[in-house]
């Protein structure tokens, strides 16, 4: 399986992961959801049971629902990253193995070395 980048182009993490990854000579595949916005069913696949890690928290959408202080459900978060793809923490780099949420580029790395 190849792996997919999830992320927005207009990010600049998200370029600076795509970087990463090229510059370590990963091919992956790149979905950009605010291009191509993310479906229920496919969040469905990707979220874990506890959406929590992948809430993007910058968002001002998270501040503006006051999510700080609630535990979504799985089914709660998929319904409102569908309304607003920006409550999705990105980059999100899944791949055979799991995913690494946001741009860690020491996971980069040892993914690389497997």
């Amino acid at each position: 399986m190849k792996p997919v980048l999830w992320m927005k182009s207009s990010c600049t993490t998200c370029r600076n992961a795509r970087a990463k990854l090229a510059e370590l000579g990963l091919d992956v595949e790149v979905r950009d959801y605010f291009k191509k916005p993310l479906e229920a069913a496919e969040l469905a696949r990707l979220l874990p049971a506890d959406p929590g890690p992948v809430l993007g928290t910058r968002s001002p959408k998270y501040k503006e629902l006051g999510l700080k202080d609630r535990r979504l459900t799985k089914a709660e978060a998929i319904a409102l990253m569908v309304q607003d793809n920006n409550l999705l923490k990105r980059p999100i780099l899944v791949h055979r193995t799991g995913m690494i949420i946001g741009f860690d580029a020491a996971a980069y790395e040892a993914l690389a070395a497997l």
